[in-house]
């Protein structure tokens, strides 16, 4: 019985084995734009000419090394439920503002039947805007002077790097 259920282990790992050498081969599969890896790509290099730099993402990867107070993580938790709650409601007035204005453009529309729509999405980037200076604000007053600086370090060395490197730990 243990010969065969060993021959049948050995025959199995030796028929996967050139699939996993395959797999290994093989460029990573297309993520959808909300599940696109913060690692690399085209996100990742928007990401280095945004406005506002990402610093929460460094803050909650890099926590441990920051020496956060339970004080410190308490405040970030309270943050990102209030931030995570409020995005989905702005979330989809800005989804329901983006296709008012597609739609009229793809109907032919011009001049002041697209001004309203414009001024909304014009509004919701400018909303996203101060939300972004918000987060930096709250993430520069949460942490003691040492921590802001390693942060910002951290942010400068992705920053600079050849393929920017994401939010990963170096």
């Amino acid at each position: 019985m243990r010969k065969t259920l060993f021959s049948l282990f050995t025959l199995s790992a030796l028929a996967l084995a050139p699939m996993a050498s395959m797999a290994a081969d093989m460029p990573p599969p297309d993520h959808a734009p909300m599940q696109r890896p913060m690692h690399g790509g085209p996100r990742a290099e928007w990401m280095k000419n945004a406005p506002v730099p990402m610093l929460m993402p460094i803050v909650w990867r890099h926590a441990i090394e920051l020496k956060l107070t339970p004080q410190q993580e308490s405040q970030l938790e309270t943050w990102r439920k209030d931030q995570k709650a409020q995005w989905e409601t702005k979330r989809q007035t800005m989804e329901s503002h983006n296709h008012a204005l597609q739609t009229a453009l793809l109907r032919g529309e011009t001049g002041s039947a697209l001004k309203p729509l414009e001024d909304a999405v014009l509004a919701d980037h400018q909303a996203m805007l101060q939300r972004g200076i918000a987060q930096v604000d709250f993430v520069h007053k949460l942490l003691n002077a040492e921590q802001w600086q390693k942060v910002t370090a951290i942010y400068a060395k992705m920053e600079k790097g050849p393929k920017w490197g994401g939010w990963h730990k170096p």
